[in-house]
């Protein structure tokens, strides 16, 4: 990759972090295909990880043509090859623990979750496996609860989706909610 184009993804992550701790509730950052926006939404979520590690990211992509996987395969390889090390990977998905209900782990910080399996229909939402996750996650009423700030990143999100609406109540709002429109 030429230095000019590392340089701009760099610049242009520093400006993202630079708008959230503006106290910007929400804010829409478009890049041409090609441009790198899955390398720059890792390397966004790993300087907000290594400043705060009480935050966690759920990422919302679409679910047709595997994006959440390929996003989920590339957050993962740029963890494990320590580009972006801060980043704990976890690809949801509707598979049932053994007999029981889904599972969704709670050490992780960065959630990728398929769109279309948090709908009405879906075996997530009506079991309220994600329900209960949030809540565990940001809760304190728990004793297992972990006090997390939860921000919402919102892959592709010219393509209107409403279907997180119902829990936006535990995203970060006011001055840190990258959020509900983001890569």
């Amino acid at each position: 990759m030429l230095q000019e184009s590392k340089d701009l993804q760099n610049s242009a992550v520093t400006k993202l972090v630079n708008i959230l701790s503006d106290s910007k509730k929400e804010f829409t950052f478009k890049a041409p295909t090609g441009s790198g926006k899955t390398y720059m939404m890792s390397d966004f979520m790993n300087r907000i990880l290594a400043a705060n590690a009480n935050i966690i990211f759920i990422v919302s992509t679409l679910s047709k043509s595997n994006l959440a996987e390929q996003n989920y395969i590339s957050f993962k390889e740029l963890s494990d090859n320590n580009t972006f090390p801060n980043l704990k990977p976890f690809l949801i998905n509707s598979d049932s623990s053994g007999e029981g209900s889904l599972y969704i782990p709670t050490d992780c910080n960065v959630y990728v979750l398929p769109r279309d399996l948090y709908k009405d229909t879906a075996k997530l939402k009506k079991e309220g496996t994600f329900l209960n996750f949030l809540q565990t996650m940001t809760d304190t009423l728990f004793a297992d609860s972990k006090g997390k700030s939860i921000y919402l990143i919102k892959d592709e999100c010219h393509i209107a989706t409403k279907n997180l609406d119902d829990v936006s109540g535990y995203f970060v709002s006011v001055n840190s909610s990258l959020v509900n429109k983001f890569f």
